[in-house]
C-alpha cells in the first residue's frame, strides 16, 4: 500500500490523471501482497488529506485485480519495461 498525503482534491486527482511508474508498481505490489497473504481485497492507497482527521483508502476487490493488472501491463509496455511487464504478466496468470 502506498501511503499519499496530498493538500486538496485537485491535487489527488492530478496524481490519478497521470500514469506514472511509481502508482503502476504500487497498484501491482498491492495486489501481489494481497494474493500472498490469501486476502480477498488489495489496498492500494492510504490518503491523507492537509486538514483532515480522516485517513481513506483505496482498495480493489479479487474480482477487479484482473482489469487493474491488465493496465498496469499496457502501461509497462508502453514505458517498455520488460521485466516489470513480465512479472505483471505472470502475476495475471496466477490470480486467473
Amino acid at each position: 500500500m502506498k501511503k499519499l498525503k496530498i493538500d486538496s482534491l485537485e491535487e489527488l486527482e492530478s496524481i490519478f490523471r497521470e500514469k506514472s511508474e511509481d502508482l503502476t508498481a504500487a497498484i501491482r505490489d498491492s495486489i501481489q501482497e494481497a494474493l500472498e497473504k490469501k486476502k480477498k481485497t488489495a489496498i492500494l492507497f492510504e490518503i491523507e488529506m492537509e486538514g483532515m482527521e480522516n485517513v481513506f483508502e483505496i482498495s480493489l476487490s479479487s474480482k477487479e485485480w484482473g482489469i487493474a493488472l491488465e493496465n498496469c501491463l499496457r502501461h509497462y509496455q508502453e514505458w517498455e519495461m520488460a521485466d516489470d511487464a513480465i512479472d505483471t504478466w505472470q502475476l495475471i496468470q496466477k490470480i486467473k
